[in-house]
């Protein structure tokens, strides 16, 4: 930190496995904070970052974060990988706060590491409400191959369906280029369920859902945790009609000043993306903002220390109207429980809001799946 600037590190995946799904969250990084150095920066200094790859991998994480620290003497980090538990420890034992995409259990360990989100925590009722306010009445589930992350996400809809009275009656498990997308269709529709909740890659969906109809299944309900980009419904041509996903922040369809100031930082300072409508670039847009607030709140002399206290006191965060108020500390590593639910039309062109901000709660933890 100099008297003019705020330097930061940048961790994501440029190259590696994750490199093409993460690679929208660098230009909600740059939009949030072209916007705030177009507005004079913080306390007059301008936020700057070097960014490294850390292909996705834990170990080269761990490199790139002590780099970034020892070398280029960054004041805090933004990670946007999900190789995050490469670096966390050293982090958290130098003090550096770090912002960022929350994908596993470090982010709640440390009181150093913020998000507004987590992928942990217990199972909400808010996914059953829904399906139920829908007609839905008996669920399949559609995973890939299981992993630690898909498990734990899969556990948590079956439990929030059957919570609401909707029994969660088989997993199917799915690999595009392996399985075969009839062949899961034919099971989906012996199942007699009328709803599918899925836990796949959203480039995977189309193909089992043309086949789903191929087969002739009538589903009231297709619940997608993925798939919330305008640029994938073009590319299916119409495959994802109907299909519903979550989302915790303000939707795009929801219009509003919070909307409108995402865009038009994203057209000005990330025109590398032609379409922002995209997720991810939404959460790193508001974990960036996040950490922002972080900055502000430590005032014109900040040390890290400082930082970390100063943003862990703040109980009313909104990144400016975009999701609902958090507590900072209180709300760490907690699933959020109030969800909005946007849907593709009856053409599968387009998404409009079809129940905005639905509010549970959390269930108690159960053992198993």
């Amino acid at each position: 930190m100099t008297s003019s600037e705020v330097r930061l590190g940048l961790l994501y995946p440029d190259s590696g496995p994750t490199a093409a799904s993460l690679a929208a969250t660098r230009a909600g990084v740059d939009a949030r904070i072209g916007q705030v150095n177009a507005a004079g920066g913080i306390h007059g200094r301008k936020i700057v970052y070097d960014w490294r790859d850390d292909q996705g991998d834990p170990g080269s994480n761990g490199v790139a974060a002590k780099d970034l620290v020892e070398r280029q003497q960054v004041f805090g980090v933004l990670e946007y990988s999900l190789a995050a538990d490469g670096s966390a420890q050293y982090l958290a034992d130098h003090g550096v706060p770090v912002g960022g995409l929350a994908t596993g259990d470090v982010w709640a360990k440390y009181r150093s590491m913020f998000s507004f989100s987590s992928t942990t925590g217990a199972a909400t009722d808010t996914y059953g409400t829904f399906l139920r306010s829908q007609g839905g009445t008996k669920a399949v589930l559609l995973r890939t191959a299981l992993s630690a992350g898909v498990g734990n996400t899969s556990a948590k809809m079956t439990q929030s369906a059957q919570a609401a009275g909707i029994p969660v009656v088989g997993e199917i498990a799915y690999t595009a280029n392996a399985d075969s997308p009839a062949s899961v269709a034919r099971r989906i529709a012996d199942s007699g369920a009328d709803t599918l909740l899925t836990v796949i890659n959203a480039p995977d969906l189309p193909a089992v859902l043309t086949a789903v109809r191929a087969a002739g299944v009538n589903l009231r309900v297709v619940l997608s945790v993925s798939g919330y980009d305008t640029q994938l419904l073009h590319d299916s041509g119409g495959a994802l009609a109907g299909v519903t996903i979550p989302v915790f922040y303000r939707p795009f369809e929801a219009g509003g000043p919070a909307i409108a100031n995402y865009r038009t930082s994203m057209a000005r300072y990330a025109p590398q993306v032609p379409n922002p409508q995209q997720e991810l670039a939404m959460i790193a847009y508001i974990d960036t903002d996040l950490f922002l607030r972080g900055l502000t709140e430590a005032g014109a002399c900040p040390t890290r220390e400082g930082f970390v206290n100063a943003l862990n006191a703040v109980h009313d965060y909104d990144a400016g109207g975009l999701i609902q108020p958090m507590d900072i500390a209180r709300d760490r590593g907690k699933q959020t429980t109030c969800w909005s639910f946007v849907q593709a039309n009856h053409t599968g062109d387009a998404f409009s809001v079809v129940r905005e901000n639905l509010c549970g709660h959390e269930l108690p933890a159960t053992t198993g799946s």
